[in-house]
């Protein structure tokens, strides 16, 4: 086969796939994003990017992306876990979420604030955001931790909210924070995310319910 021929055939093959991925983009078969905030951290690194389909189903405790509308807050698509659909009670104890008063725990991997020491968080800024350290007093820092994150040889503990949060009684008239929130009910034809990263999330806890009808699409990449 001549170099001419076997050019034109790479070029055909080529013009081809990247026709079939445009028109997947255009479609929603295959989408791609970068996420620029921490929202979903430990699942989905501040800074890292998505694919996404809106042909798999909409799963409840996946990722989903949707069009964030309330005009309080910054507008657009938000990839957040569907934790609750049309009917389902929410509630949050102290920073535990039940969905239908059951405990939804060990099915995905969440970060929560922790109380740290200073030794603690020389141990854990190296290669991390110094914003992410929030100092409390001389010798002690807040910041969001998975449980896999957490060390024995340091100091640690869950740091509980107790104050009302102004943005969620915007929201909802009611004085709840983002650690003990609830219950409610998802009404008809809503459904109810919430960011991995469970104190540094702009979810439903503060925008409210979204609709189900601007669901984009499900987040396949990465695995969560």
């Amino acid at each position: 086969m001549s170099k001419n021929k076997i050019f034109n055939r790479v070029l055909l093959t080529g013009s081809f796939i990247v026709s079939i991925l445009i028109i997947a983009k255009l479609s929603g078969v295959l989408q791609y994003a970068l996420l620029p905030t921490a929202g979903s951290e430990p699942t989905i690194k501040r800074g890292g990017w998505i694919l996404m389909s809106n042909i798999l189903p909409y799963e409840k405790n996946k990722i989903l992306v949707f069009k964030q509308n309330n005009p309080d807050y910054p507008l657009g698509n938000y990839a957040q876990r569907l934790v609750g659909i049309e009917g389902d009670k929410i509630q949050i104890k102290n920073g535990d979420l039940f969905v239908n008063d059951s405990l939804i725990s060990g099915k995905f991997e969440i970060n929560q604030a922790y109380k740290i020491d200073r030794g603690f968080a020389n141990h854990l800024i190296e290669g991390a955001a110094e914003e992410d350290f929030f100092p409390i007093d001389e010798n002690h820092y807040i910041t969001h931790l998975s449980r896999k994150n957490l060390k024995k040889d340091y100091f640690f503990e869950r740091y509980i909210n107790t104050n009302t949060e102004p943005d969620i009684f915007k929201t909802f008239g009611k004085q709840w924070n983002a650690d003990n929130f609830g219950p409610l009910t998802v009404p008809p034809g809503k459904v109810f995310f919430l960011g991995d990263n469970r104190n540094a999330s702009l979810d439903s806890r503060f925008v409210g319910f979204a609709d189900k009808k601007d669901i984009v699409g499900r987040v396949f990449y990465p695995k969560n």
